[in-house]
């Protein structure tokens, strides 16, 4: 895909473009801010070893401590639905450019 066919197919598409990809930061704030709580409870909860890192790494490490420790899960849920959210937002933007691309023309 060349520079100038992505900059033809947002300026063909913008309407929906623009939106999926509000959805889609939206949701990493929500992941980011979901690691960022998990690191909290870690740190409350004296587990150092799982805290520290996620402070730094955010739901790189908060998720799986999340997944791990029941008395994070209100972290849990913030990261699965940015998680979905971002999911979401990548697969209707894939079908937009999967239904637009093949209805045109050939190149």
């Amino acid at each position: 895909m060349t520079e100038e066919a992505l900059i033809q197919f947002y300026l063909a598409h913008q309407w929906l473009v623009l939106p999926l990809f509000l959805i889609f930061v939206v949701g990493l704030a929500i992941f980011w801010f979901g690691g960022l709580v998990a690191a909290l409870v870690a740190l409350g909860n004296k587990q150092w070893l799982w805290g520290i890192p996620s402070i730094f790494l955010g739901p790189l490490t908060g998720l799986p401590y999340a997944l791990l420790y029941g008395e994070a899960k209100y972290a849990k849920t913030l990261m699965l639905r940015g998680l979905a959210l971002m999911l979401a937002a990548l697969l209707l933007f894939l079908l937009l450019w999967f239904f637009t691309r093949g209805a045109g023309p050939a190149g």
